[in-house]
C-alpha cells in the first residue's frame, strides 16, 4: 500500500510540473495551425486570381456571408473572385456567388476561439485583393495571430506586393492588439 501511495504521489507531482509546460505548447501548436490555415487561403487566393486571369480578394467578413469592414480578422474572413473589381462582396441568398457580380464565394473562414487575434497591417486593414497576376498592390502586408501570451509569442505572415507567402520572423516586429 505504502509503494502504491509513493507511485501515485510522484506521477501526481510529475504531472503537476507537466501542466503548465503542455499549456504553454498547446497555445503554440494553436496559433501555428491558425497560421497556416491563413497561409492556405492566401495562396489559394493567390493562385485562383492568377488562374483565372482576374481579382481575387480575402476581406474580413461581417454578418453573414459579407464584408464586414472591420480591422479585426478572428470574426472570419471571405474569399471570392471579384470580376466587378469593387473587393466587396454579399451572399444574401447563400447560393456561393457575390450578388453584385456573381464572383465566386472561393472560401468562409469561421471565426477563430476566443482569446486568438488577427491584425493586418497595410491598407486597407480590412481586405487584401490579388490582381489577376497573383500580386498584391502598393505595399507589403503583415497578417499578426495573438493570444494571451501577447506579442512574445505572437505568429505571423508577411505577404509582399509580388504575391509571396512567408513567414513573419524576429525582424518583423509583430505587435498584437
Amino acid at each position: 500500500m505504502a509503494e502504491l501511495l509513493t507511485t501515485l504521489s510522484v506521477i501526481g507531482l510529475l504531472a503537476a510540473l507537466a501542466a503548465p509546460s503542455l499549456g504553454a505548447w498547446l497555445q503554440e501548436r494553436r496559433l501555428i495551425a491558425f497560421n497556416n490555415a491563413l497561409a492556405g487561403d492566401l495562396q489559394r487566393a493567390r493562385g485562383e486570381a492568377a488562374r483565372a486571369m482576374r481579382s481575387v480578394v480575402m476581406c474580413t467578413q461581417g454578418t453573414g456571408l459579407a464584408c464586414g469592414g472591420q480591422a479585426a480578422w478572428e470574426g472570419g474572413w471571405l474569399v471570392f473572385e471579384d470580376p466587378d473589381g469593387d473587393r466587396d462582396c454579399t451572399d444574401a441568398n447563400g447560393n456561393g456567388l457575390c450578388d453584385a457580380d456573381n464572383g465566386r464565394l472561393l472560401r468562409v473562414q469561421p471565426a477563430l476561439p476566443t482569446g486568438i487575434t488577427l491584425r493586418k497591417t497595410g491598407t486597407p486593414a480590412d481586405r487584401m485583393r490579388f490582381t489577376n497576376t497573383g500580386a498584391t498592390p502598393f505595399f507589403n502586408h503583415r497578417y499578426t495571430f495573438c493570444d494571451s501570451r501577447g506579442a512574445s509569442a505572437a505568429r505571423g505572415l508577411v505577404l509582399a506586393n509580388t504575391g509571396r507567402i512567408r513567414l513573419a520572423n524576429a525582424g518583423d516586429a509583430l505587435t498584437c492588439p
